[in-house]
Order: structure tokens, then sequence, then C-alpha cells
């Protein structure tokens, strides 16, 4: 089983996924973009370079393609859990390209692997602020508060036209129901 935890920055995906490492010792964890060798570079190169956003589109591109074909494809028959995917892929370059473009690029990078299930940690504006204003801000985060709101609803968006499988939960509650929900889903889509 292939699950994606999806949300924009601060939403918490980060802290609920190393609760799945403790629960989940044997899957393969897994991050986008920067989980391979060549995504590391990229990484870097993203979130630190001033560079067009065609650029940046192909560069992420580029590591989920790699990390498709190195780590995912061969890991198929395991439980996967990755921090963002094609979903996030297609949501933050919405923001400047065509929905079906988008689509089709990711399609071809991800050879159409798309995550079985995707949770989406959902935030409103005022616990976006608060945590936004308590960290240092990357060239996404610096794009601003509404442009953060926007790629959530394209986040939902992207997942409803895929017809993938999803669990959409309240960033603001405990972090403990936040994993009790994500648990919750996986024993459902386990059974």
């Amino acid at each position: 089983m292939y699950i994606a935890i999806e949300g924009i920055d601060t939403a918490g995906k980060s802290t609920q996924i190393e609760l799945l490492k403790e629960k989940f010792q044997n899957a393969l964890f897994i991050k986008e973009p920067g989980q391979s060798e060549v995504g590391k570079t990229l990484r870097e190169i993203i979130f630190n370079k001033n560079i067009s956003k065609k650029t940046e589109l192909f560069l992420f591109l580029a590591d989920r393609s790699e990390t498709i074909e190195t780590i995912v494809k061969p890991n198929l028959d395991k439980l996967i859990i990755s921090d963002r995917s094609l979903i996030s892929g297609i949501a933050y370059g919405l923001e400047y390209f065509n929905y079906l473009e988008l689509e089709m690029f990711n399609t071809f990078a991800t050879d159409k692997i798309y995550p079985d299930l995707v949770v989406i940690l959902k935030l409103d504006r005022a616990t976006l602020e608060e945590r936004l204003s308590a960290k240092k801000h990357d060239n996404i985060e610096k794009r601003g508060i509404d442009y953060l709101l926007s790629i959530q609803d394209n986040l939902i968006e992207v997942t409803n036209n895929l017809c993938i499988n999803s669990l959409i939960i309240d960033a603001t509650l405990s972090i403990e129901k936040i994993h009790q929900k994500i648990m919750e889903q996986i024993d459902v889509e386990n059974n």
C-alpha cells in the first residue's frame, strides 16, 4: 500500500510521519522532494535558489520520476508512506500552469503510479499565520498565506480529480487525535 501524507507547510506532516515510523517500523518512508541522491541536490536548488517557475516544475518532476523509479517501484509490495506525492506536484503547479498539462507531466513522471490513499492535513488561516510566524521561510513559504491556502484547496481538488481515496483531517486537532484518525483509516484500507 502506498500512502501519501499531504498538506501545506506547517500542517504537521513531519510530526505525523514520525509517529507512523514508530508504528510501522518495516514500512518504507520517503520524502518528496529529496529522497534519492539526485533528489537531495534538486531539493537544495528548489528551496534555496532563485529559479523560474517552469524550472522549478521540471526539477520537482525530475525528483518525482527518480523517486518512483528507484525507490517506489522496487518496493510496491511493501507499505510505503510518503511525505508528499504527485498530488503536491500538481497542486503547487496549478498556481502557474494548466491542470491537464500538470496531470500529463506528473503521470509521465510517475508511470501512472498514484498513492492508494492520500491523507490531507488541512489548516485554517489563523493557525497557518501563527505557525508561519514562528519559523524562517523558504522560497515557497515566502509566497504568503493566501498562496498557501490556495494550494491547500488545490490539494483537495487534485485528489478528487484523480479519484484517489482520501482522508481530510483538521490539522488544528491535537497531534494524538490526528494520528488516531490516520491509523483508523490505514486499518480500514488494509482490511
